[in-house]
């Protein structure tokens, strides 16, 4: 009898995960998360449970996120088998052939389309804060707020025609007078979690037991507190 799967994935990059599905031929039965649940881990915790309790019908069902801030510290399935990558976030699954990922974390802001589209992204909160505050004050209050980073990198994965978001990510760096920076991604780690082709970067949690932190190492845990991505 053919294996039934579920796949569980955050709306945030549902353009990376519709590419990897197209170049792998493999469509799964598949619900998209809200991208907006990133803002409240402890809620998004809350709503894949609810997610994953209610589809137990399923032998497997793969989640498409990182460790997320902690967000997947938890789940558990009593029937379905889950599956899950381990990595620290969205980054890391995009950037996971970056040698020096992590040396640039700390002074990265990091965008795609998928990270612009939120309604809490950083090009939603500039325009809230120049209809609030006016132009001047909006770039003055921007500017202490990203005052640590130097760079905003914008990644290309391939999923969609960049040239569309140039602009707009472009300006952003302007505003915060940030050094723009385009690097190259890639959706292969997403292809390789759909194809079931499983290596040491992929975790699965048998029936009744949690996902625990130590499912994504001592780094990840880390960085999951000191450089979590929020819209």
């Amino acid at each position: 009898m053919k294996e039934s799967i579920l796949l569980i994935a955050c709306g945030m990059i549902q353009d990376e995960m519709s590419l990897a599905m197209k170049n792998t031929g493999i469509n799964y039965d598949t619900i998209w998360m809200s991208a907006e649940l990133h803002n409240n881990p402890d809620m998004l915790n809350q709503e894949l449970q609810k997610v994953i309790d209610s589809h137990q019908e399923y032998d497997t069902i793969l989640l498409g996120y990182g460790n997320c801030g902690k967000a997947l510290i938890g789940l558990r399935s009593d029937h379905a088998r889950l599956a899950l990558l381990r990595s620290e976030d969205c980054i890391q699954i995009l950037l996971h052939n970056k040698e020096k990922l992590k040396s640039i974390r700390g002074e990265t802001y990091f965008i795609t389309k998928g990270w612009m589209m939120g309604k809490k992204s950083l090009k939603e909160e500039y325009h809230y804060a120049i209809n609030k505050y006016g132009p001047k004050r909006a770039e003055m209050i921007m500017g202490i707020m990203f005052k640590n980073y130097k760079s905003l990198m914008m990644i290309d994965s391939g999923a969609y025609n960049l040239e569309d978001w140039i602009h707009c990510a472009r300006h952003l760096s302007q505003v915060l007078k940030l050094d723009f920076i385009i690097t190259q991604g890639d959706v292969e780690l997403l292809e390789m979690f759909l194809s079931l082709a499983w290596d040491h970067r992929v975790v699965v949690i048998e029936p009744g037991a949690e996902v625990t932190k130590d499912d994504f190492g001592v780094e990840c845990a880390v960085a999951s507190c000191t450089n979590m991505f929020t819209m």
